[in-house]
């Protein structure tokens, strides 16, 4: 199965529009890396931007994937206005609220706790 069946697939499957679907993947992806990178990079900052680079990477895959058989055949300068407008609106969908909430991490107290931590036992 292509890459392309698979998709079409999952729109069929799931009932999403194309675009809620890269909203979907893209800050599932994202979350996902968080949770499976906390126990390599302990530092909080890293691991979103680690995060981060991961999204889009597969955003970047996901695009090739689209338009790969045009690629193979005609090269990057085959692709059509439409097709770079399309997997530019695409790249955005997916990797767009990842970037909002790495900006959210790293600029704003947002996310950081409140209260900092304390310990319920005070050893003598």
């Amino acid at each position: 199965m292509d890459f392309t069946a698979f998709k079409m697939n999952v729109i069929e499957t799931t009932g999403l529009a194309k675009d809620a679907l890269h909203i979907y993947v893209g800050i599932g992806v994202y979350l996902l890396c968080l949770m499976l990178l906390r126990p390599i990079f302990k530092k909080q900052g890293i691991r979103s931007f680690v995060a981060l680079v991961i999204v889009t990477c597969i955003a970047l895959l996901g695009e090739y994937l689209d338009n790969r058989e045009t690629i193979e055949s005609l090269g990057l300068m085959g692709l059509s206005r439409e097709q770079i407008t399309a997997s530019i609106r695409d790249l955005i969908n997916t990797c767009m609220l990842s970037y909002v909430f790495y900006g959210l991490m790293t600029w704003t107290k947002i996310f950081h706790a409140s209260n900092p931590s304390t310990k319920l036992l005070k050893q003598r």
